[in-house]
């Protein structure tokens, strides 16, 4: 290994280092809580030496964003190729969204309930990360065109409207209003229920 490569290497371990410690405080204390400092103090980092691989923690924050994608997008993936109807791969992509909002909620707040890393933010990174999430959207209306053509899905579905009424619709029911979650509990429901029950619904609708 060249001193360059040693280099490199060294430095991709330190901006991951970043990344993992930023995470963590974030992910426990809460991001508008934790400073650059912070960050530092936890990398064990000088600032000055900080500031070398993030101009902020909005910045740390979007490569946070960037690994919670890739992992939907995998999960997503995954679960596309195990369904062999386009009927079965939509079910199949809810399941894999869902398991992902139960098993990495915290991931899951970093791109779908939270604002701190809006599509709008004006970072060089950015279109790459826009690019990311159409990718993994893609796949819902890839599969609703499977399923008309394979005839497990109405034929008179619009894919691209009933991919953005099935996304718009999985992430309200995971996002619940205060209100809702008053009726939920006044009709002894729990919000796993309801999520089971909307995603049952969303896949006979397109049937």
């Amino acid at each position: 290994m060249t001193i360059s490569d040693r280099k490199e290497r060294e430095k991709k371990m330190r901006r991951k280092n970043i990344i993992d410690t930023a995470e963590e405080l974030f992910f426990k204390r809460g991001y508008e809580n934790i400073t650059m400092a912070d960050i530092a103090e936890g990398a064990e980092l000088a600032r000055s030496t900080l500031y070398l691989y993030f101009k902020n923690k909005k910045e740390i924050y979007l490569a946070i964003s960037f690994r919670s994608t890739e992992l939907l997008n995998k999960m997503l993936k995954k679960n596309y190729e195990k369904g062999e109807t386009g009927l079965e791969k939509v079910k199949m992509l809810m399941n894999a969204f869902y398991e992902f909002y139960e098993e990495y909620p915290d991931y899951y707040d970093v791109n779908w309930a939270s604002y701190k890393c809006s599509i709008d933010h004006d970072l060089p990174e950015m279109e790459e990360m826009k690019n990311m999430r159409v990718k993994g959207f893609s796949l819902f209306q890839k599969a609703l065109q499977t399923g008309i053509e394979d005839k497990s899905i109405r034929s008179d579905l619009d894919p691209v409207k009933a991919n953005l009424v099935l996304a718009s619709s999985i992430q309200n029911v995971f996002n619940l209003p205060p209100t809702i979650r008053l009726h939920l509990k006044n009709n002894n429901l729990t919000h796993e229920e309801l999520i089971d029950y909307t995603v049952d619904m969303m896949v006979h609708s397109i049937k």
